[in-house]
């Protein structure tokens, strides 16, 4: 009997592997080392129970970004650049998880573009045109958008309708940009040296894909500069000595060494992420998958299946081969938020003609919030000559959101709001200055910022009415988050109680921005056609300071 285990063993493995339970998420690969990868996680995981993996094939990233959209996958690591890309219509897909790199103690979610040439050659930054160049792939963050964003004043190139691999086809001598078309642009495939159909392949087909590849490029003499990221040599070249060989170009014209990166490199980036639809994405499936994953076979696993590695002669197989680890993005950011105004602007600025970008520089956007605020700016942006221009969204939160992208550049804040922009990086410029009693003469003199005092209002009728004995009244607020109507009463309220738990505290509420279910939201009216009930703007008649004192049957205003 003992003779049958073996094999009886081998097909309970079997099976195990070709196990397809409902909890199960389709990883989308692009080569067949990518797809051999995903399949020993796949065996690797079903061992653990749920949830499950499995692997679907592709070519490409950008057939991935699509294979997402049409349900067809559910989730693919991308690079910044194909981020934004996956994020346009008609994919809609978001990052749901990002890449760590650095160390336990340092982890970080970002990384650093960079030029790397050879020690031997002479040549700087500004000196590119004739150059053999080495690129990652088209599209891709460091070794695309962002050295031609840098590049953009030397390539001759006015914008679209001309594409601009045109253009950079004409800048270099040569080169290899894996992605790219090339029949339609051959210079640019020149370099490569993958066989057949592989040339310029945009997987690990062709030799010069990628970040090692691209370096090996620039290693093996085909190409005169290398655009990859910071960790790139030092994943190629684990030898100081043979790390000297080789520089960095600055944008300031000069060069440092390879560990130098930090104050010598084009653009820092947001890390890998993995990107799952916006709607049915599988977002919390995808993140017990990644979470289990990075805790069973991350760096410091046993040996046996590694996530964060690759076979002898692959790189970056599924995730980076430098990362930790995952970090769970939040469900309200979208790609754009997560690639930040920097980047975004890199991106947008490779997309519009110079006369765009020039006509974008010379006015400011406002972001307006609800329907009132956007009918006054309109009118500001007809007196200014049209030198503002009107972003308009629901609520305070999501124009914060449209400056982080740069969809917007400023808009006027309560302190509360305040504190929360300048949380997600955003800085105060100016203060209102509001009329004094105190001050005669002419409000056009510059004289301290007094500020405002928050108060509770109440009828005078309620003569028994105390700060002591609010518990059960009714209550009108100007806004969940806004200074005088929430944070300074609710904060007093929650020291002398050790309770936040507000919609008990008070019988009955119009806080516009609660939950529209609670009792915060039980004496909000909306609009006139009782729509948009409690929203946190000025649909919602009840909002704001007067808004909030309009309200007849609130005790506290």
């Amino acid at each position: 009997m003992k003779l049958f285990f073996p094999p009886l063993l081998s097909l309970g493995a079997l099976g195990l592997c070709l196990a397809f339970p409902k909890k199960n998420v389709r990883w989308c690969t692009i080569s067949q080392p990518e797809w051999l990868k995903c399949r020993q996680w796949k065996c690797s995981m079903t061992r653990l129970g749920t949830p499950s993996v499995t692997c679907v094939r592709s070519t490409s990233r950008f057939e991935c970004i699509q294979a997402i959209a049409a349900k067809k996958a559910d989730a693919v690591t991308l690079d910044g650049g194909l981020v934004f890309e996956a994020g346009l219509d008609p994919y809609k897909l978001r990052p749901v998880a990002a890449e760590v790199y650095g160390t336990e103690k340092q982890p970080q979610t970002q990384y650093y573009a960079v030029a790397v040439v050879k020690k031997s050659s002479n040549f700087q930054l500004n000196q590119l045109q004739g150059r053999k160049s080495c690129h990652t792939g088209f599209g891709r963050s460091a070794g695309w958008n962002i050295p031609m964003g840098i590049l953009r004043p030397f390539l001759n190139w006015t914008g679209p309708p001309e594409p601009l691999q045109k253009a950079v086809a004409k800048f270099f001598s040569a080169s290899c940009v894996p992605c790219v078309d090339g029949k339609e642009y051959p210079n640019l495939c020149q370099l490569c040296t993958g066989t057949g159909g592989n040339k310029c392949a945009c997987s690990s087909q062709e030799p010069y894909f990628g970040y090692s590849g691209a370096f090996k490029c620039l290693q093996d003499g085909a190409g005169d500069v290398a655009f990859v990221k910071d960790s790139t040599v030092f994943e190629n070249l684990p030898e100081k000595a043979d790390r000297d060989q080789y520089e960095l170009l600055c944008p300031d014209n000069t060069r440092k060494p390879v560990d130098a990166f930090k104050e010598c490199h084009l653009a820092q980036i947001p890390s890998h992420a993995v990107v799952a639809r916006s709607v049915d994405g599988k977002e919390d499936l995808i993140w017990k998958l990644l979470h289990k994953a990075q805790e069973k076979f991350g760096k410091s696993a046993p040996q046996g299946f590694q996530l964060f590695g690759s076979p002898p002669e692959q790189k970056d197989l599924l995730f980076k081969d430098s990362a930790l680890g995952f970090l769970r993005i939040p469900s309200k950011i979208d790609s754009g938020l997560y690639l930040g105004f920097r980047y975004l602007t890199a991106l947008q600025g490779l997309r519009r003609t110079a006369a765009e970008v020039e006509a974008r520089r010379a006015r400011v956007v406002w972001c307006a919030v609800g329907p009132e605020e956007q009918r006054k700016c309109q009118q500001w942006s007809l007196q200014s000559s049209q030198s503002v221009a009107c972003a308009t969204a629901s609520t305070t939160e999501d124009c914060i959101a449209l400056v982080l992208k740069g969809e917007a550049d400023a808009l006027s804040l309560d302190g509360g709001y305040v504190y929360t922009a300048g949380k997600c990086g955003l800085v105060p410029v100016l203060a209102e200055n509001q009329k004094s009693s105190k001050i005669n003469g002419s409000d056009c003199v510059h004289r301290p910022r007094e500020g405002y005092l928050a108060v509770a209002v109440v009828k005078k009728a309620n003569d028994e009415l105390t700060w002591n004995s609010l518990r059960g009244k009714k209550s009108c607020h100007t806004a969940v988050d806004r200074t005088a109507g929430w944070n300074i009463p609710m904060g007093l309220i929650a020291s002398q109680t050790g309770s936040c738990k507000f919609d008990e505290f008070f019988s009955q509420s119009c806080a516009p921005g609660a939950d529209p279910r609670s009792s915060l939201c039980a004496l909000c009216v909306g609009d006139d056609q009782n729509m948009d009930k409690c929203v946190p703007n000025s649909k919602e008649r009840y909002y704001g300071y007067t808004g909030a004192f309009r309200r007849e049957h609130c005790r506290l205003g």
